[in-house]
C-alpha cells in the first residue's frame, strides 16, 4: 500500500505539476551579419566572405519548495537553434538546482559559473578574440585559430553536479562529470575539430574521455566595482595518452564612473597522445560608457601555443546601443598571424541584434 500511495503521489505529480512552483518563459533572438576579407599567403587566395546569422533560444524555468527541509528549488532547460543546427538543440541550460541558505546542489548542464567565460571588456558587448580570429575561415583550412571559447576539459558542457556557496566576497563552486566528452581542438586537424564539437552538442559518450572536475570563484572580493574570477580544471589522463587536458583561467574586471577595464589570462593544455602542448593567451579590454545608451570598447588579445614561432594577435573597436527593446552591436576587427601563419591575416566588421522577449 506505502509503495502505491508513493506512486500515485509521484504520478500526480508528474501530471498536474508542482501548486507550490512558478513557471516562467523568456526568449532572446539574435541577428548577425559579418563580412571579412583574409590573405592566406601563398598556400591560399585571398579570400572574403559576407552573410548573415541567426541565434533563437527559448528559456524555460521554474521555482519553487521542496516539502522537506525548508528546501528551495529551481529547474529549466533551454532550447538554442544556433543558425540552423542539425544536432541537439537541448543542451544549454538544462538544471535542477536544491538550495538551503547561501548553499546550491546543482545537476547540470551549461548553467553553473564556467571556466570559459572572459572579463576583457569587449566582452561586454558579446564578440571575444575568437570571434574576431574565426571570421575568416582561414583557420579552418589549415589548423584551427589559436583563441580558443571553450578549451581544457568541458566540465559545464557535460552534466555534472556541483556545490556552490555564496559568501560575502563572491561564489565558490565545485563541479564533478564522469565524462568529459570535449576537450579543444586547437592541437588537431580541422575535422578532428569537428568531430568533437558534435559529439559535445550531442552529449555522446566518448569511449577515450575520463571523468574531470572543476573549482572556481567569481566574485567583488568586497570592492565595488571589481568582478573578479579564477578557475582550475582538469580531467583525469585517458588511457593510451601521455597527457592530460587542464585549463588554468584568470580575470578580472574594474569598473568607475562609466569607465571598465578587464584582463583575462588562460593556460590550458588539451589531452594528447604525444607531449604536453601548453597554450597561452591574454586579453585586454577598455570600455566607456558615453551615456545610458551608448558604451564604446577596445580590444588586444593574443594567443600562443607551445612550438608557435609568433604570437596569434587580435584587436577590435565595438559600439554597443541601446534601442529600449533591442540592443545592437557593431564592430571591426583585425587578426594577424592566424594558427602561427605569419601570412595568415584577417580584416572584418560585424553588426549584431539582441532582442529579448
Amino acid at each position: 500500500m506505502k509503495k502505491l500511495l508513493v506512486t500515485t503521489a509521484l504520478s500526480g505529480l508528474l501530471i498536474a505539476g508542482s501548486a507550490n512552483a512558478q513557471t516562467t518563459i523568456s526568449g532572446e533572438l539574435r541577428i548577425n551579419y559579418g563580412a571579412a576579407s583574409a590573405d592566406g599567403g601563398a598556400a591560399n587566395a585571398v579570400k572574403s566572405q559576407r552573410g548573415f546569422g541567426a541565434e533563437q533560444q527559448l528559456n524555460i524555468q521554474t521555482k519553487g519548495k521542496l516539502n522537506i527541509g525548508g528546501i528551495d528549488y529551481a529547474a529549466g532547460f533551454s532550447i538554442e537553434n544556433d543558425g540552423e543546427q542539425s544536432t541537439t538543440i537541448f543542451n544549454e541550460n538544462v538544471y535542477m538546482d536544491f538550495i538551503k541558505g547561501d548553499t546550491t546542489l546543482s545537476l547540470s548542464r551549461d548553467h553553473i559559473q564556467r571556466s570559459d567565460t572572459d572579463r576583457s571588456a569587449a566582452v561586454l558587448l558579446g564578440y571575444s578574440p575568437n570571434d574576431i580570429t574565426s571570421q575568416s575561415g582561414l583557420s579552418a583550412a589549415t589548423a584551427p585559430t589559436r583563441f580558443q571559447q571553450s578549451p581544457g576539459p568541458q566540465v559545464r558542457q557535460n552534466f555534472s553536479v556541483a556545490l556552490l556557496q555564496k559568501t560575502p566576497i563572491g561564489t565558490f563552486s565545485a563541479a564533478y562529470t564522469p565524462t568529459a566528452t570535449e576537450v579543444s581542438g586547437i592541437r588537431t586537424t580541422a575535422s578532428t575539430q569537428s568531430s568533437n564539437v558534435n559529439s559535445e552538442r550531442t552529449g555522446e559518450p566518448n569511449a577515450t574521455a575520463e571523468s574531470a572536475y572543476e573549482i572556481g570563484f567569481t566574485g567583488n572580493l568586497g570592492v565595488q566595482g571589481l568582478d573578479a574570477y579564477y578557475f582550475y580544471g582538469e580531467e583525469a589522463k585517458r588511457n593510451g595518452y601521455a597527457t592530460k587536458a587542464d585549463i588554468e583561467n584568470i580575470g578580472v574586471k574594474y569598473t568607475h564612473s562609466g569607465i571598465t577595464a578587464g584582463y583575462t589570462y588562460k593556460k590550458y593544455n588539451d589531452a594528447s597522445t604525444s607531449t604536453r602542448t601548453e597554450n597561452k593567451e591574454n586579453h585586454y579590454g577598455l570600455g566607456y560608457a558615453v551615456n545610458k545608451d551608448v558604451t564604446v570598447a577596445l580590444l588586444m588579445a593574443d594567443a600562443k601555443g607551445t612550438g608557435d614561432t609568433q604570437k596569434e594577435k587580435a584587436k577590435s573597436i565595438q559600439v554597443g546601443y541601446n534601442l529600449g527593446p533591442v540592443g545592437m552591436v557593431a564592430g571591426y576587427g583585425t587578426a594577424d598571424n592566424i594558427a602561427n601563419v605569419a601570412t595568415q591575416d584577417s580584416k572584418a566588421v560585424f553588426v549584431r541584434f539582441i532582442g529579448a522577449f
